[in-house]
């Protein structure tokens, strides 16, 4: 009569195969684990970049209804608003150092900032900053003075480990 069952050297080959599989496969699952978490952060991140992104972009160019446009050292809150109210906001550099919660925590754990300068597109085809401007009544768009464009940067910040950032960029036209 054959018995059934295993044997000494079954069960230490078993052991010896479990021991080495194991290992890797916790590994792999963690790994797995931790790629899920970052890629889901780095999507809550974009979305919240992309939700202040069309809040800036729904608002005016410019206090100002016309050139010359406002200079880039007067960017931020205009007299009568708030930095700390956000409804308040008209025109898009409005947003440019403010501290209403609602835009700058959408949520616990993320930050949102907002940046902004005035760019030209020359000859070469690459948008370059003007830095500090004055603008003035010239339309040349190819030149810092005429203020046609402003480059928006939206930033969104994680203060969770290893969760990324998410950074949105796009320029907004006078005309």
């Amino acid at each position: 009569m054959k018995q059934k069952g295993l044997t000494l050297i079954e069960m230490v080959a078993i052991i010896v195969i479990l021991g080495l599989t194991i290992p890797v496969l916790l590994t792999m699952w963690a790994d797995v684990a931790w790629r899920s978490a970052r890629s889901e952060q780095l999507a809550d991140a974009t979305f919240y970049a992309q939700q202040l992104m069309e809040e800036v972009r729904s608002k005016r160019f410019d206090d100002k209804s016309g050139q010359p446009w406002t200079n880039s050292a007067s960017f931020g809150v205009d007299t009568g608003e708030s930095s700390s109210n956000s409804a308040g906001f008209d025109d898009i550099d409005d947003f440019i150092g403010s501290t209403d919660t609602n835009i700058t925590t959408p949520t616990p754990g993320f930050t949102r900032s907002v940046t902004m300068d005035y760019v030209r597109i020359p000859a070469n085809n690459t948008w370059t900053s003007c830095g500090a401007t004055v603008c003035s009544t010239t339309f040349n768009c190819t030149l810092c003075a005429a203020c046609c464009y402003k480059r928006i940067q939206v930033s969104v910040a994680s203060n969770i480990p290893n969760a990324g950032n998410a950074t949105l960029v796009t320029i907004m036209s006078s005309y």
